[in-house]
């Protein structure tokens, strides 16, 4: 295992048409198995990121089927087992060696307690990776054109599969994945309040302040809050309504009182009414 590297083989790419990310081949042709796949997956409303990440797993997966000489559709679970085991003890491709980050990789920030990336493939990374691959096989083993057995199998403990199953209602998939690592256990992460409010008071614009005191208020991400609209925002109940990562569905959650007076304050520094249906995030003067 530790000797394997996997060759340069492929790319991801922007692609016209109705999937915005494929894999394409040496020769610049789009693998199609993927192609097809990823239509579908297009099709079931994921979004344009998801597609990207989804690419990408499978371009590695397309990579190691080329180191151990297995057809796509003639892969067995141990195609699947042994790129788990590859996984955790390789490292990570680089274009570039590391100049600042390197002394910071792999330790943890004092003040947020988060810990930077290092060049070894993370427990989410290989679930995500055996994820992406059994769902791919789910759909060409669904068609009937893929293999007999999905190469990413599920560990169903303590019984048959849907062994009490209601006729009256669908089927639900049952156990987790066999070879998926289990989650490391994190503690919740915060900084002092004497660092937040140095923080907080070295913003200069009240537009930032609205920005971060909504997002840590409402606990959405940061690409959902800079999303938002006037529109998203409801005053009386102090609630803001983002598109959720992944699924795209609207959902309002509740923010702090201070989080909307800051609001007012910005909006007061733009000084012209701002369209509802327009960005809310716009160039603001200091306060």
């Amino acid at each position: 295992m530790a000797a394997i590297r996997l060759p340069r083989w492929g790319r991801v790419d922007s692609a016209e048409g109705v999937v915005p990310w494929l894999v394409f081949d040496d020769t610049g042709l789009p693998v199609e198995p993927v192609r097809q796949y990823l239509t579908d997956f297009v099709a079931r409303a994921n979004s344009s990121k998801s597609v990207r990440s989804y690419a990408f797993a499978l371009l590695r997966w397309w990579r190691w089927l080329q180191v151990v000489g297995v057809e796509w559709d003639k892969v067995t679970p141990c195609e699947g087992r042994d790129l788990v085991l590859w996984l955790k003890q390789a490292t990570k491709p680089r274009n570039s060696s590391r100049t600042k980050s390197a002394s910071t990789v792999g330790t943890v920030n004092p003040i947020t307690r988060k810990r930077y990336l290092d060049d070894r493939y993370t427990a989410r990374t290989i679930r995500h990776s055996n994820s992406v691959v059994r769902a791919f096989y789910e759909y060409w083993i669904e068609l009937g054109r893929g293999p007999l057995i999905n190469p990413v199998p599920l560990d169903r403990r303590g019984g048959r599969a849907n062994a009490h199953h209601n006729p009256l209602e669908p089927f639900r998939a049952e156990g987790r994945i066999r070879y998926n690592p289990r989650l490391p256990k994190q503690q919740p992460r915060e900084i002092p309040d004497e660092q937040w409010r140095d923080l907080f008071g070295a913003l200069r614009f009240n537009r930032d302040r609205a920005l971060l005191a909504l997002t840590v208020s409402s606990a959405a991400r940061a690409e959902e809050i800079l999303g938002i609209h006037p529109v998203d925002l409801d005053w009386g109940d102090q609630r803001v309504r983002v598109i959720r990562k992944g699924t795209r569905a609207e959902q309002w959650l509740p923010a702090s009182p201070e989080a909307f007076v800051w609001l007012r304050l910005y909006l007061a520094d733009v000084g012209e009414p701002v369209d509802p249906n327009q960005p809310l995030w716009q160039d603001a003067s200091p306060s």
